[in-house]
């Protein structure tokens, strides 16, 4: 791993995060259920963003609680917890939720 990122991506868990959700056929079909459903809003939540940005950031909220509270196993307060946590708030939740809704809109 580089300052320059790895793969491609920012970081190794970022790389590490979309590569399940784009490999995994369970993960891959549920992460478009959640790309299509925030692409079908009209409307941006802000103001201040436009609605491709407001996708983005919706869309990598949604990631994010996805996967941090639904598919990350409770470890309880042990070594693999703090590491498995480590590495979650690495991920660049917005760079993940970029790429995937810019895959749908060129669709």
């Amino acid at each position: 791993m580089t300052d320059e990122g790895y793969n491609g991506w920012s970081n190794y868990p970022t790389w590490a995060v979309n590569l399940w959700l784009s490999n995994d056929e369970p993960l891959y079909c549920e992460a478009i259920v959640r790309t299509r459903g925030v692409l079908s809003e009209k409307e941006s939540r802000s103001e201040y963003w436009t609605l491709e940005q407001s996708h983005r950031y919706t869309l990598a909220d949604n990631l994010k609680a996805w996967v941090t509270d639904d598919l990350a196993p409770d470890l309880g307060a042990t070594f693999a917890a703090d590491l498995l946590g480590y590495a979650l708030d690495c991920v660049d939740w917005n760079e993940i939720a970029g790429a995937w809704t810019a895959a749908w809109i060129s669709v």
